[in-house]
């Protein structure tokens, strides 16, 4: 749990060009400065009063902002007490990543936002960046929630349509990404991985995955896992043995996930099989 009057910053493996900030209860005051990535301030208590392209913004809970690459800005407290908030610092090639056709090589110009609330992308926008502080375990499910967050954020701040739906044999990407994450049940795989594979948006990909099979990729992922998991418990592999052949980052990781699916734990499982 994060101390108060607090600032943690973290770099979450395999995921490159993000970077996450979160302040507790903080007073600190932020002079003229200016970022070379996308900042995302989400803000959770207090207010912060900032300085941005000659216009001053008060965010206060559930306040979103975006902040362009090399644009001067400053920050403080707005009413004494402290301020917490998140903020995502997003490399322009993440960004390109998570709004742009592929392809496609420029950002479009985005609109100037005063901070505005939206509950639906405060909450997604915080819920990615809390599970990626949180824990690495679902490294695919971190990665697509971030992405189709700030996917999100992009269309409400341009006029141009992103991460639209192109013409294609749809069936067949999905089965060659079905078929990838079979063959590597056990290793880590990311979603820019994916995207690449079929040459899609990853936001569209994820759409186009869950309407065909009912799930986005990481949970077809962790499903397939969890079954294959199922059949090494019936032949007598150890549950230890188990997380490490089929990609889980331990045997509690296992257990969470299995005990999360089934009801119970692997152990108990695989005890059922003697009965």
């Amino acid at each position: 749990m994060a101390r108060r009057d607090t600032i943690v910053v973290a770099r979450p493996a395999g995921l490159e060009g993000v970077e996450l900030l979160q302040a507790v209860d903080t007073h600190h005051y932020f002079p003229r400065h200016f970022h070379d990535t996308y900042c995302v301030p989400v803000q959770e208590r207090g207010a912060m009063v900032s300085l941005y392209r000659n216009r001053r913004n008060v965010l206060t809970p559930g306040d979103v902002d975006f902040l362009e690459p090399g644009e001067v800005h400053t920050s403080w407290e707005g009413d004494g007490s402290g301020w917490s908030y998140r903020c995502l610092y997003l490399d322009p090639g993440f960004v390109a990543f998570a709004g742009l056709e592929r392809g496609d090589m420029r950002i479009p110009t985005l609109r100037q936002l005063a901070p505005h609330k939206d509950g639906v992308l405060f909450a997604a926008l915080q819920s990615a960046h809390a599970g990626l502080l949180r824990t690495q375990d679902e490294a695919l499910a971190g990665e697509t929630r971030l992405t189709q967050a700030v996917a999100a954020l992009l269309q409400k701040s341009t006029a141009t349509k992103i991460a639209s739906a192109r013409s294609g044999a749809e069936p067949s990407h999905v089965r060659r990404v079905r078929q990838y994450l079979h063959d590597r049940l056990e290793e880590r795989v990311s979603l820019r991985a994916l995207a690449a594979l079929v040459d899609l948006n990853p936001v569209y990909l994820v759409r186009a995955f869950r309407r065909a099979t009912g799930l986005p990729p990481h949970a077809y992922q962790r499903q397939i896992r969890i079954n294959r998991a199922q059949s090494l418990l019936r032949q007598g592999e150890s549950p230890a043995a188990v997380a490490a052949a089929t990609g889980f980052a331990d045997q509690a990781h296992l257990t969470r996930a299995f005990r999360n699916a089934l009801g119970i734990t692997p152990a108990a499982y695989a005890r059922a099989q003697t009965a």
